[in-house]
């Protein structure tokens, strides 16, 4: 499991299917570049959101529409994408695999936030930060559900090159989730799938962005204090099948000392990791490796 969780809001996922293979970051789905940071000639900022037609030409992957920042352009660098109307997203797929790695090293994008609004674009909303690995294509992440018009990428830094920092276009898709409360999908499945715990690469370290998650569970958590839940760990099938089940038991291991720390009494709370074992998508695409890695909750028990 080498990618992060992302959050973009605080809610919970209704299972459900919809426009999951549809790339809404194209021209014919009413995404725009509406403005940017700096950029390079022949490496401009409209690569980021590329046509439905070139993507089509033989040959042609998103790897080939990259965006490069000016000479020696002052960190942050940050791209606008704005659509026609509102859209739902659930997936983010982002890569900085370049061609150019090799003659320029350390000109990929790191250390990336992404920003998020509905109505202005002058009062956007960071709603995620994370690192890309890099020079690497296909680093999905599920989101909790966002409605959104603007997007905004924003990168604080790349792997070391002193001059330009290059990023290839995104894809962004819904799969047809929504928000849902915690408390009801706990009761009626009594399991939810959280997508709202961010770690560090092949780490189980949770990140400040966490914390939202993490209270809104505190909260359930302290309304039902006769209920014991097991924290699960899950990661996609990338890596090694031992690497995998000990960082999911890790990651699994970190959430209930977190909840610990918060306020929560150990004896409502088991850790149990399962790395890939668990599929809920295929792990042939960027956007199924993406959903299958992931942090559950499930009720074990009604009383303790």
């Amino acid at each position: 499991m080498k990618n992060l969780v992302l959050l973009m809001l605080l809610g919970w996922l209704w299972p459900s299917v919809a426009n999951a293979e549809v790339n809404l970051l194209t021209l014919e789905n009413g995404a725009r570049v509406t403005s940017f940071s700096s950029e390079y000639g022949g490496w401009g900022a409209e690569s980021m959101v590329p046509s439905l037609q070139q993507l089509a030409e033989p040959g042609i992957e998103l790897e080939n529409f990259v965006w490069c920042s000016a000479d020696n352009a002052p960190f942050p660098h940050w791209v606008v994408i704005e659509f026609s109307e509102p859209k739902w997203v659930t997936t983010l797929v982002f890569s900085n695999a370049l061609q150019e790695e090799a003659a320029y090293p350390g000109i990929s994008a790191r250390n990336v936030e992404v920003w998020a609004g509905l109505e202005d674009q002058e009062k956007l909303q960071r709603v995620a930060s994370f690192a890309l690995e890099r020079n690497k294509s296909g680093q999905g992440v599920q989101i909790l559900p966002q409605q959104l018009r603007f997007l905004k990428l924003v990168i604080l830094d790349n792997y070391g090159h002193p001059v330009w920092t290059e990023m290839n276009a995104m894809a962004a898709f819904d799969d047809g989730t929504r928000p849902a409360s915690l408390g009801e999908l706990l009761g009626s499945n009594q399991i939810v799938q959280l997508y709202g715990l961010y770690f560090d690469f092949a780490s189980a370290t949770l990140r400040h962005e966490s914390q939202p998650t993490l209270l809104e569970l505190v909260t359930y958590l302290k309304a039902h204090p006769g209920q014991a839940i097991e924290i699960e760990g899950h990661t996609d099938s990338v890596g090694s099948e031992e690497v995998n089940l000990a960082l999911s038991e890790r990651r699994a291991a970190a959430v209930v000392s977190a909840l610990v720390q918060l306020g929560i009494s150990a004896q409502q709370l088991t850790s149990q990791g399962y790395g890939e074992q668990q599929p809920l998508a295929d792990n042939d695409s960027p956007e199924g490796r993406a959903k299958n890695r992931r942090v559950s909750v499930r009720v074990v028990s009604q009383t303790l």
